[in-house]
């Protein structure tokens, strides 16, 4: 995803001051999908206005799932009166490596609604009252928790991966003390060697010796 750049700016010289005036922000792309297509249309201006890209309008919102595994768009715009269940489920399937920065606007601004939102995975909502800057703070409201939940998800996951590892090697290591009769240190070392011998992760040779195991009890 491109990151957000803040460009195109006006340079105002007075006698003894220069003001820099920020105009638009440039580099972020958005995907906005509604079902009414005139709706749709008015999103597309306000975010051009505010100088974003609109890479698209979708407004079968069936298509949803497929469309946005496939978009370029750094940002997806959701336009929903009421939050729709079937939108939101598809919005829950997608993929970690498929997901986007999403905004919801929406006319239904109850805590129920706006929970099951962001259960599904939007980043940010706003009800509707929508002008550009709130539009514009809402972009940037979602990349920043999109990024955030990355980042946490990421972490999470190397977390259930090193306990996962960590149980396989504890359990390579009762097997071998168990057939070689050897004491916890002395099965770690030879774990440790094996995997030094064969340039592999200790766990891969610990995911050798559980295998191997498995196998003789069959």
């Amino acid at each position: 995803m491109a990151a957000m750049v803040w460009a195109r700016f006006r340079v105002l010289r007075g006698d003894n001051h220069m003001q820099i005036r920020l105009m638009t922000p440039v580099g972020t792309s958005v995907l906005v999908v509604e079902r009414d297509a005139s709706r749709a249309e008015a999103t597309k201006r306000l975010l051009v206005e505010q100088g974003y890209t609109v890479t698209g309008l979708l407004t079968d919102l069936d298509a949803f799932g497929e469309t946005a595994a496939k978009t370029t768009a750094d940002c997806i715009m959701i336009y929903a009166t009421e939050p729709d269940r079937a939108l939101l489920d598809q919005l829950r399937a997608l993929p970690t490596e498929q997901r986007r920065p999403t905004i919801l606007i929406t006319e239904n601004g109850s805590t129920d609604a706006i929970h099951a939102a962001v259960a599904a995975g939007v980043n940010a909502c706003v009800v509707v009252g929508v002008n550009g800057n709130r539009i514009r703070s809402a972009i940037d409201l979602a990349k920043a928790n999109f990024s955030n939940t990355a980042g946490l998800r990421e972490e999470l996951d190397e977390a259930r991966n090193a306990l996962r590892d960590r149980k396989v090697i504890e359990r390579a290591k009762g097997i071998i003390m168990r057939e070689r009769g050897l004491d916890e240190e002395a099965a770690y070392t030879m774990l440790r060697t094996r995997a030094m011998q064969r340039g592999v992760r200790l766990v891969a040779v610990a995911e050798m010796v559980v295998e191997a195991a498995e196998v003789m009890q069959l």
